[in-house]
């Protein structure tokens, strides 16, 4: 994942960059397809492949530069993932913490016992440290639809821009997976590097 000269992020190899202005699933449902032997399976597929443009709908709304995902069978199933980087400008005016944006961007799901998030500190490599957030979160994916998701936001300053950050946000609906994807995440958000001169279109914090 690139946002040309301002930085970038590796993902897994099997991971696919998604293309935010018109992103093709076809291929993939395709393939994803061609892997299940019962229509109950190929129905999941499909579903899974509507969460994932409705989630990529929702991330290019919300302002994501940048946009990576996974959808595979695993042996319990389906595991989806995804991964984007987001522009942040905190208003003129407006004295926020690291730690406070974070907390804006994270709405803590209210069903069924989720809503647990945890803001800390974490160490990335050349960059220093920055606030992160775990834990889970309703995510819009229409105006009428919303899911339950473990998420991981970290916010990045944005060097000599003063109020400007960069989240890369991961997320996945595999809840009973959440550690292992937290991991996940930490992993493909610690190969993020600054290149080049940074400026980045920002959305704005509230």
């Amino acid at each position: 994942m690139t946002a040309p000269g301002s930085f970038t992020l590796q993902v897994p190899g099997s991971w696919l960059d998604y293309d935010l202005a018109q992103q093709d699933f076809a291929r993939q449902q395709q393939e994803l397809r061609s892997e299940m032997t019962t229509p109950e399976q190929r129905r999941a597929a499909d579903d899974a492949l509507l969460q994932a443009r409705r989630l990529l709908r929702a991330a290019r709304r919300r302002g994501a530069v940048s946009a990576a995902g996974l959808i595979a069978r695993d042996e319990d199933g389906l595991l989806m993932a995804f991964v984007a980087v987001f522009g942040v400008t905190v208003p003129e005016g407006m004295d926020l913490s690291i730690a406070e944006i974070a907390q804006q961007l994270s709405r803590p799901a209210g069903a069924d016992g989720y809503g647990d998030r945890t803001v800390t500190a974490v160490q990335l490599p050349e960059i220093g440290s920055v606030a992160r957030i775990t834990g889970t979160e309703t995510v819009a994916l229409t105006d009428e639809t919303s899911a339950v998701m473990v998420a991981m936001h970290t916010v990045i300053p944005l060097p000599d821009q003063p109020g400007s950050y960069l989240v890369v946000t991961g997320m996945s609906p595999n809840l009973a997976l959440a550690e292992s994807l937290y991991d996940i995440f930490d992993a493909i958000t610690g190969t993020f590097r600054f290149v080049g001169d940074v400026a980045v279109p920002a959305g704005e914090a509230h």
